[in-house]
């Protein structure tokens, strides 16, 4: 068996950027088409490792950004609503969305804020999720208080 070298992609097989060795069966049919690992050539090590500070810097700004949301957690919204305390008009993710952009604005997309029990339609406090890259979710508070 002839074993080449790899540079793993996916952290549940090593850690990413490790270079290793394994059988080129294991490369050629599986890391390889799944994007799983890169053939480690010279021009892909380098290319590797210059992408790999481009995307700290993209986390750092990402994780700046969370932190000035989390700041504005509990956010509180008052609107008008009726004797049940339900509101005139239902708050969606495109709603949270603009409220960002005119509070901190900050341009977040309408598909990373996760309302967990659907749009909001009376008055109380509301947990939502916020996912700004993979895998990586936090909560935010939002208050929904009477303007009567």
């Amino acid at each position: 068996m002839s074993k080449i070298k790899v540079i793993i992609l996916d952290k549940k097989i090593s850690y990413i950027g490790n270079i290793l060795k394994v059988n080129s069966g294991y490369a050629r049919n599986f890391l390889i088409p799944y994007n799983k690992a890169l053939y480690a050539t010279n021009k892909n090590i380098n290319n590797f490792f210059k992408d790999n500070k481009n995307l700290d810097n993209k986390y750092s700004r990402l994780n700046i950004l969370k932190n000035k949301i989390i700041d504005l957690s509990p956010l509180n919204i008052k609107l008008r609503c009726d004797k049940n305390n339900k509101l005139f008009c239902s708050i969606k993710n495109i709603d949270i969305k603009n409220i960002f952009l005119d509070k901190l604005n900050i341009k977040i997309s309408k598909k990373c804020i996760i309302l967990p029990k659907g749009p909001i339609r009376y008055l109380g406090s509301y947990i939502i999720n916020i996912y700004l890259y993979k895998k990586d979710c936090f909560d935010f508070i939002i208050n929904i208080n009477s303007l009567n």
